[in-house]
């Protein structure tokens, strides 16, 4: 069963931690930011790779990406660190 990775946030320090998910681990990478065309550049078209658009304000939505990953990674600013770590636990 392939792993689901969720990265969230599409800023600088994102992209190498996703083309070395997406490169280098047979995982299936779920990167989500505000800005879908940043997340489908950083993706490229990769065949393990899914685009999502998120508005971090909208709870259920973060709450079911969360809820369908093996594992999340915020990159997001500090400010919803805590947020997503409660919908992680």
């Amino acid at each position: 069963m392939t792993k689901k990775v969720l990265v969230l946030g599409a800023g600088l320090v994102s992209k190498p931690l996703v083309r070395y998910l997406l490169d280098e681990t047979d995982y299936l990478v779920v990167m989500a930011s505000r800005t879908v065309s940043k997340v489908k550049k950083i993706i490229d078209n990769h065949p393990c790779g899914i685009a999502v658009e998120l508005d971090v304000s909208d709870d259920a939505q973060l709450e079911k990406l969360v809820s369908e990953s093996d594992l999340t990674v915020s990159l997001l600013p500090y400010t919803y660190h805590v947020k997503v770590a409660k919908l992680c636990l």
